[in-house]
């Protein structure tokens, strides 16, 4: 049974396909949120300026995260967007969630941490960054 498992486990062993999946996820959690918050622009707006931001900030945030959100699903530009995203879910959570203690920037943490793990990672082989260096080897 041991051997069993082993060998399943060999061939299953897959680091780009969990990149991926990561990717994947994070990417749809900053597309979903950004897209609420462009969707809803005036109440983003009013939130932004609540927590003493220019409301602008909100528009810029919003579109930043449905762009990125897609890029990292994508697996375009992954590193770039995984600092921003990173940078982004720190200050969230010491803005908005610092006040709550741990449990009210838990989310937060999480997303930047993933975030991070993307930057130190790369995109990997389940990306169109790699199926564009592979189509066209001058690329890059």
């Amino acid at each position: 049974m041991k051997t069993l498992i082993h060998r399943t486990s060999r061939r299953l062993y897959d680091p780009s396909l969990g990149i991926f999946f990561i990717r994947l996820m994070v990417g749809l959690i900053f597309l979903t949120h950004g897209w609420n918050k462009v969707v809803a622009l005036s109440q983003t707006m009013a939130m932004f300026s609540n927590l003493g931001m220019w409301p602008l900030v909100g528009v810029f945030i919003g579109w930043l995260e449905v762009i990125g959100g897609l890029a990292l699903i994508l697996g375009f530009a992954t590193r770039f967007f995984g600092v921003i995203f990173a940078i982004e879910m720190i200050a969230a959570a010491l803005l908005v969630g610092a006040a709550r203690g741990f449990s009210g920037m838990e989310f937060e943490l999480l997303l930047a941490a993933c975030s991070l793990g993307i930057v130190f990672i790369g995109s990997g082989k389940y990306s169109v960054y790699k199926m564009e260096r592979h189509l066209n080897p001058d690329v890059g």
